[in-house]
């Protein structure tokens, strides 16, 4: 039985460390897992002869291929040195998704593919699909999916939305695949109401049609057929691009996408949400499901999914029904600060002693708002969820993931290889059969897998981990909302755009008494080019790194609007400049979570926005 007190283990030490103060470990650690590999192809069979001899590897052809292999991976290194974004810095990194990732997760990574690098079924890879058959269990608890949910190690994000809209077309369709294989168990409902049954009563329908059940899913989507009858895709405006090619790819098609509108906070807009659908109920045009994103890639917003929840609730009264999905493939893993050590929701009202008792967030509660945890809590009552392991939870890629409520969703998917899976046939786990990938690698499923037992996925483990990354968000949003700089006799102010749902925070650069929305836009296009690879020269000798972005009328209607006139703009310009450009910074870094280590890295970033405004006053007709 597993007694370990994990919140009484230093999460610093699953890190190799921004200045590789972890290294000794790290090194100890990768020589121990190589000789173990090593020492297992030794002993295997240990009678069979050697396959390279000793005096083969004194030739000069061996000696040569050595000194190949050593130049081209000394040029690799010079490569990946000089032209890659030192995202592990601890304090200075302000942009991407990205940041250093778990050591333990590094490792068995590495490890893993020495033994196996695919992990396409359990006959060629029993251990690690196993632990992916692990992992998904963990990511569709995590969800709140406890009593039938399943998951898996998708390759990324894109993917996992892909398979989602996959499997929701498909069991959407059972009803219309029933009718025309055993009629006799829907005839006394109209197409309208075949349209609007719920995931769980089609598959209780499938579940019904007995030794008929792989004719019906052959009559289902997957032929092509009544794909039209299936209705809108609602996906808010914060969306990620993979949405568009999951319609693509599934045959919905773009033009069953609908758009929804976001408030002055990034998220949807609930009160729009409820009248988009009733308007299409009243027109008889049925609703496919709706996307409630968690976490959205430019402002980390998270939407109401409690509402959603609740709206779905309300339409279920009048007979319309549709599937929710939870697009969390960045902001996931948050939920794990609301769980405690059992994986059971903390109460609302616990969790100040709660993170007193676990040492964190002490300084205050202001930025966990009560809001944002319904909309976490709400999860476990959607249909499927899509969280990447790669984001926020320190993996390396490709460690995308999906979770799904009902276990039975997934296997209207099935297609069986015959030298990879045998319908019928028992094993202890099989995963390619129900996802999109075929091959993968082995290491991502043995990566998630490690890390998992080490870091739980509740406030003992990740919630620690992620509480650092939501510190973070909050001292450098207050850090940046009206910070002064003196520059060529104009003081140049930044601003928040917004008060941060998760660990994404906005800003922008206004000189004070100009009120142009072109002027505030250049000067925060040129300060992301003067701090990126554009204009920032060496890479490697960068003091501050950031990334941009912009809201457009087209993408987020009138969001921006009032955020513009707060800072004495007229609200016009921005129709006119088509545009709001930003500043956008994911606070990975858990290296900045406590009063001392932000009271470290606050002057020296303050003191690298200096220098860069001054380099544009110098070279830029800015200001």
């Amino acid at each position: 039985m597993n007694t370990r007190e994990f919140k009484d283990m230093d999460l610093s030490a699953y890190f190799i460390g921004p200045k590789g103060e972890n290294a000794d470990i790290f090194k100890e650690l990768t020589e121990k897992l190589i000789n173990e590999h090593i020492g297992y192809r030794q002993n295997f069979n240990a009678e069979d002869a050697n396959s390279i001899s000793e005096f083969e590897k004194t030739t000069p052809e061996f000696t040569n291929a050595v000194t190949n292999m050593k130049e081209t991976l000394n040029e690799l290194s010079r490569k990946m040195r000089s032209g890659s974004i030192p995202w592990t810095t601890a304090g200075r990194y302000l942009a991407h998704m990205d940041n250093e990732t778990l050591m333990p997760a590094i490792l068995a990574y590495n490890y893993a593919i020495l033994w196996n690098g695919n992990g396409v079924a359990w006959a060629g890879s029993p251990v690690s699909t196993l632990m992916e058959e692990e992992v998904g269990q963990d990511l569709a608890h995590l969800n709140g999916y406890n009593e039938n949910g399943w998951g898996y190690v998708a390759t990324d994000g894109t993917i996992a939305n892909i398979s989602a809209l996959w499997m929701t077309r498909n069991v959407a369709s059972i009803p219309f695949a029933v009718k025309a294989v055993c009629p006799e168990l829907v005839s006394d409902k109209s197409d309208w109401e075949l349209q609007n049954l719920s995931i769980k009563e089609c598959l209780d329908l499938l579940d019904k049609t007995g030794d008929k059940k792989n004719e019906v899913k052959a009559q289902s989507a997957r032929s092509g057929k009544n794909l039209q009858k299936l209705g809108k895709w609602l996906v808010p405006s914060t969306m990620h691009y993979s949405w568009q090619k999951a319609l693509d790819i599934t045959g919905i098609g773009e033009d069953n996408l609908v758009v929804l509108p976001v408030d002055e906070h990034y998220r949807v807009d609930t009160k729009k949400l409820e009248e988009i659908i009733q308007e299409n109920a009243d027109n008889h045009i049925p609703i496919l499901g709706v996307v409630a994103v968690v976490g959205s890639t430019e402002e980390g917003a998270v939407d109401h999914v409690d509402k959603f929840v609740e709206i779905r609730d309300k339409f279920r009264e009048q007979g319309v029904d549709f599937a929710i999905h939870v697009d969390a493939a960045y902001g996931g893993y948050g939920r794990t600060v609301y769980l405690d050590e059992n994986n059971n929701f903390i109460p609302y009202k616990d969790l100040k002693d709660t993170f007193k008792e676990y040492d964190i967030f002490t300084e205050n509660n202001q930025f966990l708002k009560e809001d944002v945890y319904n909309a976490y809590k709400a999860i476990g009552n959607t249909d499927s969820c899509t969280i990447d392991p790669h984001k926020v939870g320190y993996i390396p890629y490709n460690a995308g993931g999906l979770a799904i409520a009902d276990t039975r969703m997934k296997d209207t998917l099935t297609y069986y290889a015959p030298y990879a899976f045998q319908e019928g046939v028992a094993v202890p786990a099989s995963i390619g059969q129900f996802t999109l990938e075929g091959s993968k690698a082995t290491g991502s499923a043995a990566a998630v897998w490690t890390v998992d037992r080490m870091i739980p996925l509740n406030i003992s483990g990740y919630g620690r981990l992620i509480a650092r990354t939501l510190f973070a968000a909050r001292k450098f949003h207050d850090f940046f909302n009206g910070q002064k700089f003196e520059v060529n006799g104009k003081t140049i102010i930044s601003y928040t755009v917004y008060d941060p749902d998760y660990n994404m925070i906005d800003w922008v650069y206004k000189e004070e008494g100009n009120n142009s929305l072109k002027s505030m836009n250049d000067l925060t296009q040129a300060f992301s080019a003067y701090t990126s690879s554009a204009k920032g020269g060496n890479l490697y000798n960068l003091d501050i790194i950031t990334s941009d972005s912009n809201f457009s009328p087209a993408t987020y209607g009138d969001a921006p609007v009032k955020f513009i006139e707060s800072l004495g703009i007229s609200g016009d310009e921005y129709y006119k400049e088509d545009k709001l450009q930003i500043l956008r910074a994911s606070t990975m870094s858990p290296w900045v979570y406590d009063e001392k280590s932000f009271n470290y890295w606050a002057p020296r970033i303050k003191k690298a926005i200096q220098g860069k405004l001054e380099l544009i006053s110098t070279n830029e007709n800015i200001l």
